[in-house]
């Protein structure tokens, strides 16, 4: 490993996150994106118009760090709420143009930060390390 410190599976784990994080803001800053936006930006790219609560369970975050991502991506002009036609107490998350236009740039960044991670991994290896990495997330994800 590259650190002496990352003795354990969590310790290596930890590590690759917080350097893909900090890889990744560097990539999006021009686009005054943050690491924290992007996995909503993609969850409402798949799906426009999702409720908070729909975004924080996708997403994995608690609810107040998921109203204070969708507090800042409104105040910089990435999405608008609106009232749900349904549920006078929920609001639908909704993307705004400058958003919508991000989306191939933003793609395209996360992509060579996901390239640069896997260097000269054999794509057969590739393949491995995400199946598992997924075993893994599954293991570990609560069940409902």
């Amino acid at each position: 490993m590259a650190n002496k410190n990352d003795a354990s599976l969590g310790d290596a784990v930890n590590h690759l996150a917080r350097l893909m994080t900090q890889a990744l803001g560097e990539a999006t800053a021009a686009h005054g994106i943050t690491p924290g936006q992007v996995p909503v930006l993609k969850c409402l790219w798949q799906q426009d118009g999702l409720t908070q609560r729909e975004l924080y369970q996708r997403v994995h975050i608690e609810q107040a760090t998921m109203s204070n991502t969708l507090s800042r991506m409104e105040r910089d002009g990435l999405i608008r709420r609106k009232p749900d036609a349904n549920d006078r107490r929920a609001q639908r998350v909704m993307l705004t143009a400058k958003a919508k236009k991000l989306q191939a740039k933003i793609a395209a960044a996360a992509g060579a930060v996901n390239k640069a991670a896997l260097g000269k991994l054999k794509v057969k290896d590739q393949k491995v390390l995400t199946d598992l990495m997924g075993q893994m997330i599954e293991n570990l994800t609560p069940q409902a």
